[in-house]
């Protein structure tokens, strides 16, 4: 059993000075998903496309979409072992570590990568579980542990500060590359610089858990929590016990709500790793797609606060389904644009999606089945979600290279993401009672 279900729990005091260190966490955990899983993907949708004008490279449309995969790909597989590390050493270590490899992998990009196999190995391996370690699975697991009752508006907030980096990047790198003479390894000089600020962030104000320094989640006071252990009442539906890891696994819910997520994930990672090829073949202005992707930043920020902020409101799996619906419709008018509109219509609508979807999908998880195991269900849901999506950039690759159109793999991901969006109507809740119940009724249920 992990030491997440295991510790005992300290007395609680009450804050001299009345801060609750959680409201710091929120921004410190947004800085760090800033300059990992926010900006790295942001940053190589306008910079990997860049490595096929490299002819020392060598590089092809299926290879450059293989590297994309790989990145996705090694994110699933990666997660479920992260979110043990997480469990058994804290967030705080898994940061710390991941913040220092992903470094040396930015830096390797810069100055040593001379061949697809470096690109898939160094980005698509390494630089991939270290984005794991130090951003998506760390910061939601660890901001889970420290609200319930407000979880919804502060995974909103931690995930604004960090998504910002998707609309921030692409003019920033775009500008940084052209000062430098347009190569694509100056496109990375930013985030190497971001990640060796991160790396003092988090070994010094990441707290694992409220515990550690007298605090318990919410902030409420000891005596407020004793006295309403029996009777919080929630408008979602929120367990208040936390069912353990190899109990969650096995129920259908979670399997559900995973593939439901999945809709965001695949839209996102065709974006990211078709979205400037497809859009340049069919002859867009490149200074038009690249303002494409600054929109999709900006309104994955939308997409974030409208869907994030009700959360608490209206069940997290439902607000899954009207992003997929929404990703659906973007894809769909992608697939073959005509106008700048659709252009910037699919962006827009990729944005919102995914970032409601970014931003309830852990929610989700720990609503349902408690927040004492978060790092290893949600790292196993995850992986889920990028076995799906990591396929899609290999198969939009193929497709190009061999008609010369990425339109069949559009209409084949919004076929996926339509099917994800049934997953999440099909998730039912066990009577709440009193806002919650005991996890044997849960997983019975």
């Amino acid at each position: 059993m992990s030491s997440t279900t295991q510790r005992k729990e300290p007395e609680v005091k009450d804050s001299k000075c009345g801060f609750f260190y959680g409201y710091a966490l929120v921004a410190i955990l947004g800085f760090l998903y800033f300059c990992s899983s926010g900006i790295i993907l942001a940053t190589a949708t306008i910079v990997n496309p860049l490595m096929l004008q490299d002819e020392a490279l060598g590089m092809n449309a299926t290879m450059l979409g293989t590297g994309f995969s790989l990145f996705v790909l090694v994110q699933g597989i990666s997660a479920p072992l992260v979110g043990a590390l997480i469990s058994k050493f804290g967030a705080r270590f898994s940061m710390t570590l991941g913040a220092v490899v992903l470094l040396c992998a930015i830096l390797a990009l810069i100055f040593f990568v001379s061949s697809p196999v470096a690109y898939f190995a160094v980005f698509g391996v390494v630089a991939s579980a270290a984005t794991m370690m130090v951003g998506q699975l760390a910061v939601q697991s660890t901001l889970g542990s420290w609200f319930v009752e407000r979880r919804g508006v502060s995974m909103t907030c931690m995930m604004v500060i960090g998504a910002s980096s998707s609309f921030i990047a692409p003019p920033a790198v775009n500008a940084i590359m052209g000062a430098t003479g347009g190569g694509w390894r100056s496109g990375w000089y930013l985030i190497a610089a971001l990640v060796a600020l991160a790396i003092p962030v988090a070994f010094f104000l990441v707290k694992n858990h409220p515990s550690d320094i007298g605090e318990i989640p919410d902030g409420t006071s000891g005596a407020k929590v004793a006295a309403k252990k029996c009777d919080y009442r929630f408008v979602v539906y929120k367990n208040k016990e936390s069912v353990p890891f190899k109990q969650v696994v096995r129920t259908p819910t979670f399997w559900l709500i995973s593939l439901a997520a999945t809709s965001g994930f695949a839209a996102y990672t065709l974006s990211t790793s078709q979205g400037v090829l497809h859009f340049t073949s069919l002859g867009f202005d490149s200074g038009l797609i690249v303002a494409g992707v600054a929109l999709m930043g900006a309104m994955g920020l939308v997409g974030k606060i409208s869907m994030g902020i009700v959360s608490d409101r209206i069940e997290p799996i439902r607000l899954i389904v009207v992003a997929a619906l929404i990703l659906v419709i973007g894809i769909v008018v992608g697939a073959e644009a005509s106008s700048d509109a659709m252009l910037l219509v699919f962006y827009a609508c990729i944005g919102v999606g995914f970032g409601g979807v970014n931003a309830v999908f852990p929610t989700a998880m720990a609503n349902y089945f408690g927040a004492g195991s978060l790092s290893k269900y949600l790292g196993t849901g995850i992986m889920i979600t990028t076995l799906v999506a990591s396929a899609l950039p290999i198969m939009s690759g193929a497709f190009f290279d061999a008609t010369g159109s990425c339109a069949l793999a559009f209409y084949v991901t919004a076929g996926i993401v339509a099917a994800c969006a049934v997953c999440g109507i099909l998730v039912r809740f066990p009577a709440r009672g009193e806002g919650g119940v005991r996890s044997k009724e849960v997983v019975g249920g």
